[in-house]
């Protein structure tokens, strides 16, 4: 593969596990966890605004991108550690959430600093 190749599928990767995070959280007052709207609704509107820069695979957007998971890294471990039936849920949401911040760091690593 060559780095062109890295460039171009990293960005989309991060834009998927962006997805697939979105879709956990939205998911959650759906799965009878006792996960309330207000606490989805909380977790899930810091995650929506770098959808745009992620699309495009913007560097600068990148860079500022992981600082809107601290919202939902909060909320994910306290329904792992408080809420019993939304354990599964919660759990699943806090892997998306680390596969998401790894993938940015290394969409950071391959993007060259000029994009």
């Amino acid at each position: 593969m060559t780095i062109d190749e890295r460039e171009s599928r990293v960005p989309r990767l991060a834009f998927g596990v962006w997805l697939l995070l979105l879709a956990s959280i939205a998911a959650w007052p759906f799965a009878a966890a006792g996960i309330s709207r207000v606490t989805t609704v909380i977790a899930l509107l810091p995650l929506l605004p770098p959808l745009p820069g992620l699309l495009r695979g913007r560097r600068r957007t990148l860079q500022w991108t992981p600082l809107t998971l601290a919202p939902a890294l909060a909320l994910t471990l306290a329904e792992i550690l408080v809420n019993a039936p939304a354990r599964v849920p919660a759990t699943l949401t806090l892997a998306l959430i680390l596969a998401a911040f790894a993938i940015i760091v290394a969409a950071l690593r391959i993007i060259p600093r000029g994009s």
